[in-house]
């Protein structure tokens, strides 16, 4: 009894080290690691494409493109490049769910960046690109450093930008935004549900559009000759400039509220509606705001 009682003690034992084995290989090849490089000539294209997991993006003064992480179980990467674009797609196993891929990518600067994702986190940072192009459906979106245009888009997936960037576009459904880090020249901004809130730098031409979200706007300077356009729906209407701002200000509402730092507020004697018309210094920019029932609110200075 004891010999036999043995015996399956030791079957027992390579049984347990054999699954182990095997649940040990297939961790190692649910996550397979990554590493590749490619050239890419000065101000050439990177093209970044991955559903699930996260990307993120980080600059270098090397005229190459590397990429590291982990891919899930069934994942490959699919690598298509020439001198002057490099592709990277992560290619997902049909008819079975898999774990997300997790990519670093280091780009040239002055590189053209087009990177895109569906619930998968994007993070570009450390860059100075010629261009950037970022968006993704669920993500969530951040953006730093420096680029000479970009344009930036969610879904539902919150938005967060620090670049320096001479014209700058961002959209939304139904995702926050929020824009910062000295961005000036041209800004356009859109959402449908979600806040918009910008705190930018000396604007050229700025275009800000919500249906119910709230918009929540600072401006550092207005250029000669330059615009501010805001337009609302529903969502509130904040604008900050600067005591010294030159403008023609005029503000129109349906059954919202105008609450001003300058100018009187004008109710017509019959019918709904608000709306305020001045001068700011010289007038020498055009500053418009309109809303349908959302309340607007101008201040000067701080």
């Amino acid at each position: 009894m004891k010999t036999h009682s043995t015996s399956i003690r030791s079957r027992l034992a390579v049984a347990a080290l054999l699954a182990f084995g095997l649940l040990s290989a297939s961790a190692l090849q649910a996550q397979t690691r990554v590493d590749e490089r490619r050239p890419l000539a000065a101000g050439g294209r990177v093209e970044v494409e991955n559903i699930a997991g996260s990307v993120r993006v980080r600059g270098w003064d090397r005229d190459e493109v590397t990429v590291t992480g982990t891919l899930g179980s069934g994942q490959r990467l699919n690598v298509d490049a020439s001198r002057n674009r490099v592709h990277v797609q992560v290619i997902y196993p049909q008819g079975r769910s898999s774990s997300g891929a997790d990519l670093e990518i280091r780009v040239p600067k002055g590189a053209e960046l087009e990177a895109t994702t569906v619930s998968a986190d994007l993070d570009v940072a450390e860059v100075d690109l010629r261009s950037l192009r970022a968006k993704t459906v669920s993500g969530r979106l951040q953006a730093a450093g420096r680029a000479g245009e970009a344009t930036l888009g969610t879904v539902s997936g919150d938005l967060r930008s620090r670049l320096a960037s001479a014209r700058l576009g961002v959209e939304t459904v139904s995702g926050d935004v929020t824009v910062g880090g000295g961005t000036g020249g041209e800004v356009q901004a859109k959402t449908v549900s979600g806040d918009l809130s910008l705190d930018l730098g000396r604007v050229e031409r700025l275009g800000a559009e919500s249906v119910s979200g709230g918009l929540d706007v600072r401006v550092t300077g207005l250029a000669p000759g330059g615009r501010i356009a805001m337009e609302s729906v529903s969502g509130r209407a904040g604008l900050r400039l600067p005591a010294n701002a030159s403008a023609r200000l005029r503000i129109e509402t349906f059954s919202g509220s105008i609450d001003s730092a300058a100018g009187e507020v004008e109710r017509p004697r019959h019918g709904p509606g608000r709306s305020l018309r001045t001068q700011l210094g010289g007038g020498d920019g055009d500053v418009s705001i309109e809303s349908h029932s959302g309340s607007v609110r101008l201040v000067l200075g701080g």
